[in-house]
């Protein structure tokens, strides 16, 4: 058996020492306070808000019941609080229950932010001619955010819906606290020359402090430089941060930056379906017209063939006449030619000539052309139109004898 250590006598209960620090909270000291500082995370429940007051070194939890018939502060707003310190004893937690809520201008958080960004706007880090526009058809998105939040589940959850093979890529990342912003800006230097169609930078809602990384001088200009298409989605539709302003675009939420970031697929696939009908068909309808326009051609090329050929034919048909008129009409000329030429050798033929009484006379095989040329006992023939004789010159009588060479 364990011994047990006695309880003093001086021990009190916790519900001993809550009652305790309650009647003292509730002392009269601690009620019509004022307190002033920087409103946190601020949420309605019902008809009451609850929130945290704070300043650079403290914070306290504050209530302020039946704020829907009041002022209701925004996040990193400043305030002064009248009301009275309260200690939940079953809780053991201390709240300041406000009565009033006075706001008081700008935190001190949200005066730096403005002061930052009129600096960097002036610098010309949120100019639009600096961006760049976001690919329509990404195919290798990286997510920049916390890999166990709920921020990743909802873009994969949208980008899948809409495309199942775009490749997505996760960078996990702090996304709050002192050194988040360092980190991000480290990953986004690596990350830039990798070859991504996009990059995304995204996390959920959250107070002034939580989005405070985003705010962040080092990373703006991180963001300013990279050469990738950068989308920023920070927190809720209201919250503007200086990411976003720098960014090449900014998504009102994590899923609103993936329905920007992933094209349709399925809708893409139909047009594409659709565009290819439409040009098979349109592709058809110009081989039909091409068909038509060849047969019509071929007809008409028919037509022009026999028409050249009759036309060729009759040509033909007429020169062949015009050679055998021209030919007859030579032949005519040459018949005539040959008739007159056949006249003359007729004329000149010796049979008709020795058929008229004359005779040709030869001696020794020549023709005798000259009486000088015969002497007496000269053998010659005499050749007539009906036969030959051969004869002995008995005597030579010369007329117009010539002179004797002596």
């Amino acid at each position: 058996m364990t011994d047990k250590t006695p309880i003093s006598e001086k021990a009190i209960s916790v519900t001993e020492l809550n009652a305790t620090i309650k009647a003292c909270v509730e002392d009269p000291v601690f009620h019509g306070l004022e307190v002033y500082g920087e409103v946190s995370g601020a949420r309605m429940s019902g008809p009451h808000l609850y929130f945290t007051l704070k300043d650079k070194e403290s914070q306290i939890a504050c209530v302020k019941f039946g704020a829907d018939r009041s002022y209701i502060p925004k996040d990193g707003e400043s305030v002064v609080l009248r009301g009275s310190m309260n200690f939940w004893t079953k809780g053991g937690r201390l709240t300041f229950a406000a009565s009033t809520i006075t706001p008081a201008g700008k935190g001190l958080l949200a005066i730096e932010f403005e002061r930052l960004k009129a600096r960097l706007n002036a610098e010309g880090l949120f100019d639009e001619a600096h961006k760049v526009p976001i690919p329509k058809f990404a195919s290798d998105v990286l997510v920049v955010t916390s890999r166990t939040g709920a921020v990743i589940r909802d873009i994969v959850t949208t980008v899948r819906r809409k495309n199942p093979v775009i490749n997505i890529t996760v960078r996990d990342v702090r996304v709050q606290g002192e050194g988040a912003a360092h980190e991000i800006a480290g990953v986004l230097a690596r990350v830039d020359r990798l070859g991504y169609d996009v990059i995304v930078i995204a996390r959920g809602g959250g107070s002034l402090e939580d989005l405070a990384p985003f705010y962040d001088e080092e990373l703006v200009r991180a963001i300013y430089a990279m050469k990738t298409p950068v989308v920023s989605a920070i927190g809720h539709e209201t919250d503007f941060s200086l990411a976003d302003l720098v960014a090449d675009a900014r998504a009102a939420t994590p899923t609103a930056a993936a329905e920007l970031v992933a094209y349709d697929y399925y809708a893409l696939a139909d047009a594409l379906g659709e565009l290819a009908a439409r040009m098979k068909r349109s592709a058809l309808r110009v081989l039909e017209r091409k068909a038509m326009r060849a047969r019509a051609a071929g007809n008409a090329l028919g037509r022009q063939m026999v028409a050249f050929h009759r036309s060729r034919e009759n040509r033909l048909r007429t020169l062949a006449l015009r050679m055998k008129m021209l030919a007859q009409g030579r032949l005519r000329d040459a018949d005539a030619k040959l008739g007159a030429l056949s006249g003359k050798l007729g004329a000149l033929d010796p049979l008709k000539v020795l058929s008229r009484g004359y005779f040709n006379l030869q001696a020794a095989g020549k023709s005798v052309t000259s009486v000088r040329s015969l002497k007496e006992g000269d053998i010659v023939t005499a050749r007539g139109s009906d036969g030959e004789i051969e004869a002995e010159v008995k005597k030579v009588t010369v007329r117009g004898a010539a002179p004797n060479a002596e």
